[in-house]
């Protein structure tokens, strides 16, 4: 059931909003209890495309690609997802599976009149991919199509593999990140206080981009990422993984019928985005951007908005 969000005068902008995204609006609406932030541009009557940010993100990651798409027609929403950015940030672990976060965002363009009644085309980057996969499986009559990049998917016999305690997986200490959020009290002692070089930490590594984050950029993730709430707010999509791997591997018997397009940077997850997906997607094509490391849209948003403009004119 799609809970409808209500704007209201009381959902203005913070006392240090988000630095603008050029040609798009940044706007609030509270849904099921919680307050969401995004932004949308574009003509109305384009392809409606909704881009989701992942882990270490906030909708802001999109500033390069977001206009882009909009200048070549299409119709842009942005999202802060829950936990995240200038989006409420709640406790618990509920708000956070893939698809709590899908049926809040459906939601809210339910009411918004996003895309005017025309399937989607969703965009989602590492954690925003899978709720948007679940949306396309569950809705294929509302998608027209999904990007789902340098993510991976939330099934438990792959992820098993990849965080199992095993010399193969842990000489480079495995996405340890996945489990931290799980430990309580650990995420605010060791990240509140150091939120800056938790964020370094992957922005400046193998499969990071430097260049991509400049101070300014670093500054406006700490702007919301830095405290408790902060930091426990991002980490809510791990704390509820287990639930979204049980919310995605029905998918195994049903595999979502919209066309997918499976992005992996070389230096990131590279074909390993399209080898996991295959399972749940019927009709998937891959695309591997060379050189490009895990941060696609802030490192590569000419590429990316190029790769998803051309999967839009195919399907």
């Amino acid at each position: 059931m799609v809970q409808e969000p209500t704007s209201t005068p009381s959902l203005g902008a913070p006392a240090d909003p988000a630095p603008p995204i050029r040609g798009l609006r940044s706007e609030y609406a509270r849904v099921g209890g919680h307050r969401l932030h995004y932004w949308t541009g574009g003509p109305d009557d384009g392809t409606p495309v909704l881009l989701w940010h992942g882990f270490l993100a906030t909708g802001y990651a999109w500033r390069g690609v977001a206009p882009a798409l909009a200048d070549a027609g299409m119709r842009v929403l942005v999202i802060d997802m829950l936990g995240y950015g200038d989006s409420d940030k709640p406790g618990g672990t509920d708000p956070y599976s893939a698809r709590a976060l899908a049926e809040q965002v459906r939601a809210l363009t339910a009411r918004s009149g996003f895309g005017a009644g025309r399937p989607i085309l969703h965009v989602g980057h590492d954690m925003g991919a899978p709720p948007a996969l679940l949306w396309a499986a569950s809705h294929p009559e509302e998608t027209r199509g999904l990007v789902y990049a340098e993510a991976p998917t939330m099934l438990g016999g792959p992820l098993r593999d990849v965080l199992a305690y095993a010399p193969g997986t842990m000489t480079t200490g495995s996405m340890w990140w996945w489990i931290l959020p799980l430990a309580p009290g650990v995420p605010q002692a060791l990240i509140v206080g150091r939120e800056e070089a938790f964020l370094r930490w992957f922005y400046d590594g193998p499969a990071g981009a430097p260049r991509a984050f400049d101070e300014a950029t670093v500054a406006e993730y700490l702007r919301t990422f830095s405290g408790p709430a902060g930091v426990l707010g991002s980490m809510g999509v791990y704390r509820a993984a287990f639930a979204s791997i049980a919310q995605t591997e029905p998918l195994l018997v049903h595999p979502t019928p919209v066309p997918v397009l499976a992005v992996g940077g070389e230096r990131g997850l590279g074909q390993q985005v399209g080898r996991m997906l295959s399972p749940v997607a019927s009709r998937l094509s891959t695309s591997i951007l060379d050189g490009a490391g895990h941060f696609l849209p802030e490192e590569e948003p000419e590429r990316l908005a190029a790769a998803i403009t051309l999967f839009n004119d195919r399907i």
